[in-house]
């Protein structure tokens, strides 16, 4: 996503962001996971990330079709029962003349999906979880730090080119350890707005775990932190939509990578789920 300009970035301050540690995944200031079942939803899927990947589920090359297969694929782990996506030293770049670098899961992959930029080879067209309104979560903690940012985001499934919308539900800068971008592109969906907000918090990013959600209805999507309302945007995407974890590093426009910065950087997902009615 190295194609974002954010008003709000100019008047944020910056400031050095602490490494995650490999201590427990629960500590006294963190958000406690929150009970499977939700009370007026049915679990439609989810991925806990005890010490596996539900490979029914995702697909770990970030949108291969314009990369070789090998520098698309993603670097992960799993600790205290948590998906850990990294960036290594010896990663390499998406881009043979790009510096970017991302390790991202996804549910969904089709040629040119998001934007059809670039082509490198042709891959199959493969949904394994797409979804139309709902309620998306994940418990989650980023030490993205200097150029880095990580993300928990959709983008339409694109069965058609007007199918392109993407929503960022949690986009985390990692200069900014106490705000992240929640909003909408409309990319090549007529109906769809450009919607940008900055939301602040009362707790570092980087360190603590807590729960981001996403209630999408046929009429607005709904921003929850810790299970509390934030911000509502009043448009919604009317086709089903993919869904993405993933970090970045040097994409274009979180700033530069400090050299002394130490690898890896990590986007910690302690689980997966999403609702239906």
């Amino acid at each position: 996503m190295p194609r974002k300009v954010l008003a709000a970035a100019a008047i944020l301050p910056l400031a050095a962001i602490a490494a995650i540690g490999a201590g427990p995944a629960a500590q006294a200031a963190e958000r406690p996971p929150n009970p499977l079942q939700k009370p007026g939803w049915i679990l439609d899927r989810n991925d806990e990330f005890n010490g596996s990947l539900d490979h029914n589920l995702w697909i770990t090359n970030y949108l291969e079709s314009r990369t070789p297969q090998w520098r698309s694929a993603a670097r992960y782990g799993f600790r205290n029962n948590a998906l850990v996506l990294r960036i290594d030293n010896d990663q390499p770049t998406y881009y043979s003349d790009d510096r970017m670098k991302v390790s991202s899961l996804q549910t969904g992959q089709r040629n040119g999906l998001h934007k059809n930029n670039r082509f490198d080879h042709s891959i199959p067209t493969v949904m394994k979880y797409t979804a139309k309104y709902g309620y998306f979560e994940i418990r989650a903690k980023t030490s993205a730090r200097s150029g880095l940012h990580a993300a928990f985001w959709m983008i339409g499934k694109q069965d058609t080119a007007s199918q392109s919308a993407e929503v960022d539900i949690v986009e985390h800068a990692g200069r900014y350890p106490r705000n992240f971008n929640f909003g909408m592109f409309k990319w090549g969906d007529p109906n769809a707005q450009e919607i940008h907000h900055n939301i602040a918090v009362d707790f570092p990013i980087s360190t603590e775990m807590h729960i981001y959600a996403l209630e999408w209805t046929p009429t607005q999507m709904k921003l929850y932190v810790d299970n509390v309302l934030k911000k509502t945007m009043n448009v919604s995407p009317a086709y089903p939509m993919v869904f993405l974890l993933g970090i970045y590093e040097n994409a274009g426009w979180t700033g530069s990578v400090d050299p002394a910065d130490p690898r890896p950087k990590e986007f910690v997902v302690d689980y997966f789920r999403s609702y239906r009615r």
